[in-house]
């Protein structure tokens, strides 16, 4: 299994908006790739996340006009699918990440 250091929640707070909050993932995908090594486990991983990054991109590059939470739920769903070996684990893993941090936006935006 691929270790992921530190999760979201750890690194950003909720965000005021989901733009905003897709900003913060992306770049917490971005840190986590900062943090690899050099071994061949960190370069597949590395590839993994740049995928991850890729799918969001089409979005980061159209905020903050872009509806981003319907954009952020078909990407939860696709990274969510089921698979098998580690890139599908990691998918997973990070699909669950985001859908919590949706999670804590709305309740933070809620509260305010």
């Amino acid at each position: 299994m691929i270790s992921l250091e530190r999760p979201f929640d750890e690194d950003f707070s909720p965000a005021a908006d989901v733009p905003t909050l897709s900003v913060d993932f992306w770049s917490y995908l971005n840190a986590l790739q900062a943090r690899l090594g050099w071994s061949p486990a960190d370069d597949r991983t590395w590839d993994y996340l740049e995928e991850l990054e890729r799918d969001m991109e089409p979005l980061i590059e159209t905020l903050p006009d872009a509806d981003a939470a319907p954009y952020l739920h078909r990407l939860i769903d696709t990274w969510a699918a089921r698979g098998t070996g580690e890139r599908d684990d990691l998918r997973r893993r990070i699909a669950a990440m985001l859908r919590q941090a949706l999670r804590n936006q709305e309740e933070h935006h809620h509260d305010q």
